[in-house]
């Protein structure tokens, strides 16, 4: 983001993320995620969702939700 670019939801919700790593529990095979979060392209494992370290967004916050409000 430059200075001169303005914030989008988008991009205030990237970069309130955090890329952290791990390794699987089902293989071993280190992985990446979002806010410890992590799924594993080699076994297919996932860690439970309520492991992040961060609640996950509500369907309001989606700025795509059918239930928005157009904007002015």
């Amino acid at each position: 983001m430059t200075p001169e670019q303005p914030l989008t939801l988008a991009m205030a919700f990237l970069e309130s993320q955090e890329i952290t790593t791990t390794d699987c529990r089902g293989c071993g095979t280190q992985v990446s995620g979002i806010s410890g979060r992590y799924a594993c392209g080699v076994c297919g494992w996932t860690n439970p969702w309520d492991e992040g370290h961060r609640d996950l967004p509500v369907a309001e916050d989606d700025p795509d939700w059918p239930g928005r409000r157009p904007r002015a």
